[in-house]
This record gives C-alpha cells, sequence and structure tokens, in this order.
C-alpha cells in the first residue's frame, strides 16, 4: 500500500473508532438515500467482511445495478471470475454457479471464510503465480508483480471450462484475462472489466475490433471518488 494510501486508510479507521461511538454509522446503514448509504461505506475501507455484510460488490454503483439486472433474469447463470472478494460472494447469492481464481494465497482464506455462508454454488480456485523466466507468457504490470508469470492463473478459465454467462475480470493480468475470457464466453454473455479506464487496459481494450463497450462511471463503495467499470460484450 502507497504512503499516502495507506495514511488515507489509517485516517479513516482513526475516525470511524469516534464515530462508532455515535450510532451514526447505524443510522446512515438504514438510510433510504444511496448519499447517506454510500457514505457508510467510506467507513470499511479496505474492510471486504463488512462489504458482504452490506451486500456490495466493489464496482462502480452504475455497474452494480446493471450487473444485477442482467443477472435477475438469468438464476441459472454461470459465471467465472478472475479476483476473488466480496464481489464472489455477492455475484454468489444472484447466481447458479460462480467459480473465481485467486492468485493471493493468504487472501484467499479470507475470502473461503467469507463464502461459508454462501449457498454452497461458489468454488475458489487458488492458483498463486510463479516467478518469471525467459519464457514467461503472462505478467501484470502491477507494481510489485511484473517478475511473476501468471500463465497458470489465467488459464484457469479454460480448465473449468464454459461457456459462461458473465465473466469478471478485477484481478491480475487482466488483459490476458480478458482475451482468455472471450474463447469462454456465450455469445450473448458479457464480460465486467472493472478500473477499465487504466492506461494499460484501455490502449489495449478501446482498440480491440468486434467488442461493445459499456463504461459506467460513478461513485464506488468505500473510495471518495469515482471509478469506471466496464461491461464488455462481442459484437
Amino acid at each position: 500500500m502507497s504512503g499516502l494510501r495507506g495514511a488515507y486508510v489509517t485516517g479513516v479507521r482513526t475516525v470511524r473508532k469516534a464515530v462508532d461511538k455515535t450510532g451514526l454509522l447505524d443510522k446512515l446503514e438504514r438510510s433510504e438515500s444511496p448519499k447517506a448509504r454510500h457514505m457508510r461505506t467510506l467507513f470499511s475501507i479496505f474492510d471486504a467482511d463488512e462489504m458482504v455484510r452490506m451486500d456490495l460488490a466493489w464496482w462502480s454503483y452504475p455497474a452494480m445495478r446493471r450487473v444485477d439486472e442482467f443477472l435477475s433474469s438469468r438464476p441459472d447463470a454461470r459465471i467465472f471470475e478472475y479476483g476473488a472478494g466480496a464481489s464472489t460472494v455477492w455475484l454468489a447469492k444472484r447466481a447458479g454457479q460462480i467459480n473465481s481464481v485467486e492468485h493471493d494465497t493468504q487472501w484467499a482464506q479470507t475470502v473461503k471464510q467469507m463464502l461459508a455462508d454462501t449457498a454452497g454454488n461458489a468454488k475458489l480456485h487458488v492458483v498463486p503465480p510463479t516467478a518469471a523466466t525467459e519464457h514467461t507468457t503472462v505478467r501484470s504490470g502491477r507494481v510489485g508483480h511484473t517478475d511473476l508469470d501468471f500463465a497458470n492463473y489465467v488459464s484457469t478459465i479454460d480448465e473449468v471450462g464454459g461457456p459462461f454467462d458473465l465473466i469478471v475480470v478485477d484481478g491480475r493480468a487482466r488483459v490476458d484475462a480478458f482475451r482468455r475470457a472471450l474463447d469462454h464466453l456465450k455469445d450473448d454473455g458479457v464480460v465486467v472489466f472493472d478500473n477499465i479506464k487504466r492506461k494499460r487496459y484501455w490502449d489495449v481494450l478501446s482498440a480491440m475490433p468486434g467488442l461493445r463497450i459499456e463504461l459506467l462511471k460513478g461513485g464506488t463503495p468505500t473510495l471518495p471518488y469515482p471509478t469506471t467499470t466496464g461491461l464488455i460484450w462481442r459484437d
């Protein structure tokens, strides 16, 4: 975590201790106002358990609404997800089956605990990266991960096997994961690509032919600024 981000998280958690005693958090959470409920999430930065309790995925609110609508007509939907977390539980409540792959073994233990109360329709695949070599085929552009090979992580979708109604790309090596996802997407399926406007993603995706991309920018749980989640269909 960067110094600035770490300072922000520490500051929020310090303020929360004081706010907790006032009963304000419960009031915000019970409010009918979307703005008030979003304000409540700001006190839950990097707290996946609270995200699960509030039934939230870590995407923009417009994207959450669109995905909820999409899945409401597909109760038996099959989902594959790159990058497990609160969204895994959120999706499990709305789908017939979800397979999620996670590269971080320590975080995966936390996710397993979160999934314990689901209907048993979620399967977590823990696939850590290997050390990069001259033959490495899949790298991540994330700082601190560029010397790792995510080939096995990305290819997990091949082992599970499609087709899938919905595929979420929200973990490492997202561009490679997206390319692989298209091979397993139903003709009328959709890919959810979080933080799509990051330059290393957008420069590639916006130049790919045969795609219809819907950019859904808006407020995002726990964050004081908007983010953009993309929904992508094959034309």
